[in-house]
């Protein structure tokens, strides 16, 4: 019952992302074409950032060995962390994940779409003259 709920769920979530996102990415998320641990991390991250929490868990399972990466990632920086809490700010991670935000939001072909998602995401964009 549980697993029916969850199930549909990400069907929707999923039907959302893939109209959002781009021809690539699809084919990566849908295992046509081959996924790399950065597509992964790039795509957890918008998938996260646009709140689709369950199709981010059937990814997880959909890409075992990445999610454990990603795991173990997050593990090593908690490490470092405590002993060096600019670690992130200093390695740019957030203007990293902006990019990453940006990048998605910029090659969706419909502007209004575009513009909604940027400001979902909080992003600043560039007006085009």
């Amino acid at each position: 019952m549980m697993r029916d709920l969850f199930e549909k769920e990400v069907k929707k979530e999923e039907r959302l992302f893939l109209s959002l996102c781009s021809q690539e990415d699809k084919q990566k998320v849908t295992q046509k074409i081959p996924m790399t641990f950065h597509d992964y991390l790039r795509i957890t991250c918008i998938i996260s950032n646009l709140r689709l929490f369950d199709y981010e868990v059937k990814i997880g399972e959909r890409f075992p060995k990445y999610h454990e990466m990603k795991e173990e990632m997050l593990k090593r920086h908690e490490d470092i962390l405590r002993e060096y809490p600019d670690y992130y700010k200093d390695e740019d991670f957030d203007k990293k994940e902006q990019n990453w935000l940006l990048e998605f939001c910029s090659q969706m072909p419909d502007t209004c779409l575009q513009k909604k998602y940027a400001k979902k995401f909080g992003l600043k964009t560039q007006e085009k003259a």
